[in-house]
């Protein structure tokens, strides 16, 4: 099949993450080829060969680094965090843009956490348009929940964020809370427009619950409980390494017999999206 993305390139995608070129894994995935990718790993098989191979020159020649977005913005400590806050709001912006790399378009602007996060995140964007609500900035709430209205319809779901690695699981579905806090600010219509995005969002959660069994009850995101009940549960389709976390997935992986379970739970955790640290663990 010819490969569409980065981490479908094979053993390039594999060598360039397990060798680090990049000490951050995500950074290779949001590369884009200057070449068709095809034949850039042909030019790979045909050049790994050589004894003076340098892979780390390779990516240079084949792929361009995401760009780093500079504003020269600096912290002024003088001013409260309101105020930190309301000047952070144009920094984080991003405009709409087509598709590049594994980059998903937008076609509204958009907020960003920002650092080594450049696209969106479900959840989290929840958070963030409870902050654009306080700023008055009603017009990019508006954006941000035509952005995702655009991914359900495009994808079938919300992604984990708008990055190709990311579609497979998406993360808890707080897309109506957007749409009511919209609603809030526009009236209750809105709430009708948006039906068919939240109908296609529903029916995602719940996709095949109909084929559970007491033999059989669990399937995607749907669990079948005793007493007859339906509950979701956070579920990803893929049950390989998350490419923007390659490496160390890999290295997880290697004293476990079911490497595919570990993966699958991996990658549902990450649905969830709780992000788990050590920070409170007792030293020993």
């Amino acid at each position: 099949m010819r490969p569409e993305t980065i981490f479908q390139l094979g053993e390039l995608f594999e060598q360039v993450q397990l060798q680090k070129i990049f000490s951050d894994n995500k950074t290779f995935v949001d590369c884009v080829p200057k070449k068709d990718l095809e034949a850039i790993r042909e030019r790979y098989e045909a050049e790994k060969i050589d004894p003076e191979f340098n892979l780390h020159e390779f990516v240079d020649k084949y792929f361009t680094p995401p760009p780093t977005i500079s504003s020269g913005y600096k912290s002024d400590t003088s001013q409260s965090v309101i105020e930190h806050i309301e000047q952070l709001w144009d920094i984080l912006t991003r405009e709409p843009s087509d598709d590049l790399g594994s980059l998903i378009g937008l076609p509204f602007p958009y907020i960003v956490p920002g650092g080594r996060f450049r696209e969106i995140y479900y959840w989290d964007s929840f958070f963030t348009l409870l902050g654009l609500q306080v700023s008055g900035r009603v017009e990019m709430i508006a954006n941000m929940v035509d952005n995702f209205s655009f991914l359900i319809d495009k994808i079938g779901y919300i992604p984990n964020g708008n990055r190709k690695y990311y579609i497979g699981r998406s993360q808890p579905p707080f897309f109506a809370c957007m749409v009511k806090l919209l609603s809030e600010e526009k009236g209750r219509k809105i709430l009708v427009d948006y039906l068919p995005q939240l109908e296609k969002e529903y029916n995602f959660w719940m996709k095949d619950k109909d084929v559970l069994t007491a033999e059989n009850v669990a399937v995607n995101h749907s669990v079948l409980m005793p007493d007859g009940n339906i509950l979701n549960r956070y579920w990803d389709v893929h049950d390989y390494p998350r490419p923007e976390a390659y490496q160390k997935e890999v290295r997880w992986a290697q004293p476990v017999e079911d490497e595919k379970s570990l993966f699958t739970h991996l990658r549902s955790a990450c649905e969830s999206g709780w992000d788990f640290s050590t920070r409170w663990f007792k030293n020993e």
